[in-house]
């Protein structure tokens, strides 16, 4: 007798082609945002870019909301991801380079990875965008709190945690400098560097700011 063909077996090219088809659908509706501006983005359009059937698109996503959501809620998980890969490998002795250079390096990595202003200015016209930002701010300053603790801090996790949300609120300041002065001047990612030093400096040397 032949051999039964597992649930799973079977489940896995459809597993498979949906990934592919969600993916297609996320990066047509990223295409039409760079090039028409968040305000043009319809089903209909990213049905026509992602080169699907209208309906198809509906066999995976409600509307244009939720393929817009889930494209930035996935671009920011990787990023938190990469942060915290980063920052478990920062070391007391050269905390402020290291810091520096993850700083740099996130924000090489997720402009890289398609996290652009274009999305991020989504934000502001899409709510689930700004819980979901909200979301990530929380998470980021987990990052940096837990990264500031095994640093030896001797703040209280509230504290830390605080400063950690005002650590993310300079990624904000860079993205805001790029989009008023219609530029991506490296400038600004230097300064959110210095900044975010300053600000985590006494946590890590045993000042007492509270």
């Amino acid at each position: 007798m032949p051999t039964p063909v597992k649930l799973a077996d079977r489940r896995s090219p459809i597993q498979a082609r949906s990934r592919r088809v969600r993916a297609a659908i996320m990066a047509a509706a990223h295409d039409v945002m760079r090039e028409r501006g968040v305000r043009a983005v319809t089903t209909n359009a990213i049905a026509e870019r992602a080169d699907i059937k209208i309906g198809s698109l509906y066999d995976y996503f409600s509307n244009k909301e939720a393929v817009i959501a889930e494209l930035y809620q996935e671009k920011l998980s990787e990023v938190r991801a990469f942060l915290d890969a980063g920052a478990s490998r920062i070391v007391r002795e050269s905390w402020r380079e290291q810091t520096a250079d993850l700083i740099r390096g996130m924000w090489t990595y997720q402009l890289g990875i398609g996290l652009d202003r274009t999305l991020v200015d989504a934000s502001y016209y899409y709510e689930d965008l700004l819980r979901i930002a909200r979301a990530h701010s929380q998470l980021f300053a987990t990052t940096f709190a837990r990264l500031l603790k095994r640093l030896g801090s001797s703040w209280p996790e509230e504290e830390l945690h605080d400063l950690g949300i005002s650590v993310y609120t300079l990624v904000n300041a860079t993205w805001s400098y790029w989009r008023l002065t219609e530029s991506d001047r490296p400038i600004a990612i230097e300064r959110q560097i210095a900044l975010s030093l300053t600000l985590m400096a006494p946590a890590v040397d045993g000042a007492d700011w509270s």
